[in-house]
């Protein structure tokens, strides 16, 4: 069995008898304590995913979908890891035993499936994000183009290592190759070559899907400064393709390593890092709301205690800052309305643009309002909080920290 698997790695000079440090080294600590910390940060990143579309913006769409199916993948992916360092991935290949090497390779085959697939689920779930900004602009048929290529793309990548031998257990059973059995398997070069031109389309479409938000973000109505925020935000694919791009001189010198299951195992680190840094740069564009809402509240809640202070010296009721109440119904805000007209606010469109970038914004319709006595109920208020400069009617869009745009009860009492 030793002589069929060398077979398939690359002949080399004889080798000096290796020592008992050596053959007792395990690399399986080290490879695990690579691959957890790398397994939970992007399923955090995932699960705060999922929080922000379900319970903040309140949508979940194709995009997350994909997501979910590429994370199971990664779950999966753990479990057989863990199984094959249970076999002796980590242990160097004279010290491999040799009665796991059936079953070692079995593994590694569903193993090698699976990756692919969690590429592929990656770039689909990437692809139907951008394809929300891209509405009704030129970029859409390419992105819709770019997802049906990588559909054909991952079912072709897949046949390519269920069929690379007839028959198919011969993928990893060595004992039905010659010069044992009859079975017709890919040579070790036509094998390497077909994983390097799956690991150049995957270092192009990775490219393409990190450089296609900047055009698409160039040409939004904000300031510079949030251009190129989002720019870089959007762009984080770019980490997963300089991964991708150091793996492949590894991936293609791997039937060159004889220490197939110690040295070697570095190349299979690499494909998990390369899949949890795609999962992160997929991710951390979604939770933009979050972090702004959550930096947003602290800044809110420094301003009305510093800023909100001074304006109480300046006058009755005068403050620079703002704070949050919840009213009695346990609200914790309320859409805001102009009684001298009855216009109202209107919330975000969940799919709109804004949603998906995370903006937290809200447009009003506010009319020319009159100032008097406050008489409000529950979360109204007979006051005109916008300065109004225009004419009746005229819709207004309110970033979120520039002025008022929700209002609650306050009851003074004496």
């Amino acid at each position: 069995m030793n002589d069929l698997l060398v077979s398939r790695q690359a002949f080399g000079p004889p080798m000096p008898p290796p020592s008992p440090e050596y053959l007792a080294e395990n690399l399986a600590p080290k490879l695990m304590a690579v691959l957890g910390p790398l397994y939970a940060i992007s399923t955090i990143a995932v699960l705060l995913r999922f929080y922000v579309r379900i319970f903040v913006l309140k949508t979940f769409g194709w995009d997350d979908g994909m997501m979910g199916i590429a994370v199971s993948i990664s779950t999966a992916t753990l479990c057989l890891w863990v199984r094959l360092l249970s076999l002796g991935l980590g242990r160097h290949a004279q010290a491999f035993p040799i009665e796991n090497l059936f079953i070692f390779f079995k593994t590694i085959y569903f193993y090698s499936i699976l990756i692919i697939s969690a590429y592929s689920f990656i770039k689909l779930s990437i692809g139907f994000f951008l394809l929300r900004l891209a509405d009704r602009t030129r970029w859409r048929p390419f992105l819709i183009g770019m997802l049906c290529f990588i559909g054909v793309f991952t079912i072709a990548s897949t046949f390519a290592i269920i069929f690379q031998c007839s028959p198919v257990a011969a993928g990893w059973d060595f004992t039905l190759r010659p010069p044992i059995g009859t079975a017709k398997c890919y040579d070790s070069d036509i094998f390497k070559n077909i994983g390097v031109f799956n690991s150049s389309v995957n270092i192009a479409t990775d490219l393409l899907f990190a450089l296609i938000p900047i055009p698409m973000v160039w040409k939004l109505q904000v300031t510079l400064r949030t251009r190129i925020g989002l720019a870089l935000i959007l762009s984080l694919g770019l980490f997963a393709s300089a991964v991708a791009i150091y793996k492949t001189p590894i991936q293609y010198n791997f039937f060159k390593e004889t220490d197939f299951s110690g040295h070697g195992a570095w190349y299979y680190i690499w494909q998990q890092i390369e899949m949890h840094v795609g999962i992160l740069a997929a991710c951390l564009p979604t939770l933009k709301s979050l972090f702004a809402g959550f930096f947003g509240q602290i800044s809110s809640f420094t301003k009305g205690r510093t800023t909100g202070s001074r304006g109480i010296h300046r006058g009755p009721f005068r403050s620079n800052g703002y704070m949050k109440h919840s009213n009695k119904q346990g609200q914790s805000h309320f859409a805001m309305k102009n009684l001298s007209d009855g216009s109202q606010s209107t919330g975000r469109d969940p799919y709109s643009e804004d949603a998906v970038l995370g903006k937290e914004t809200y447009t009003a319709e506010a009319g020319r309002g009159r100032i008097g006595r406050p008489t409000s109920q529950a979360g109204e208020s007979n006051e005109s909080i916008l300065s109004h400069d225009g004419s009746a009617e005229q819709r207004r869009s309110v970033p979120r920290g520039v002025a008022v745009v929700r209002t609650t009860e306050v009851n003074i009492s004496r």
